[in-house]
């Protein structure tokens, strides 16, 4: 009886510690690009470019981006989500994000451009246009904001 005693008392230690054991060794579901947090745009870092700079005025309303992800993708920037236009007295930033990738490992050449119409709630008047990848530190050093994040001054 002593025998069968210690056996189930292995078994059952046996079957708790491989519990804790495969617990312990779950790997973490990998977190998307971006986030969905309010106050934070949704979906992964954009940057841009002004394509229409010559046909722009001090009235214009509507503006052609070209829009790159910033994060290594294979060359392939995916789908443009919808601007985010924040205008103030002298500046107007642009927040131009994409979908996220699936998970997975991405060769770091180019991204392709993909062309964006913007509609601006007012005329761009006496205001530069400012990217929005440019407010984040971390990006301060990049190519991408090597001009500051001012992509055009009056």
């Amino acid at each position: 009886m002593a025998k069968r005693n210690h056996a189930q008392r292995a078994t059952l230690t046996l079957v708790a510690c491989s519990a804790l054991v495969v617990a312990g060794c779950g790997t973490a579901k990998p977190q998307p690009e971006g986030s969905d947090t309010p106050g934070e745009a949704a979906g992964a870092p954009g940057t841009w470019e002004l394509l229409n700079a010559g046909d722009m005025t001090a009235e214009s309303t509507t503006l052609q981006l070209g829009v790159t992800r910033a994060s290594c993708a294979g060359g392939v920037t995916g789908t443009v989500l919808e601007p985010v236009v924040q205008t103030a007295a002298g500046r107007i930033t642009i927040t131009a994000n994409v979908e996220p990738m699936p998970p997975g490992g991405y060769t770091c050449q180019s991204n392709n451009i993909v062309p964006v119409t913007v509609q601006l709630p007012e005329p761009v008047g006496n205001r530069e246009l400012f990217d929005a990848i440019c407010l984040d530190s971390s990006n301060l050093t990049t190519a991408f904001c090597v001009d500051g994040g001012i992509r055009c001054q009056p």
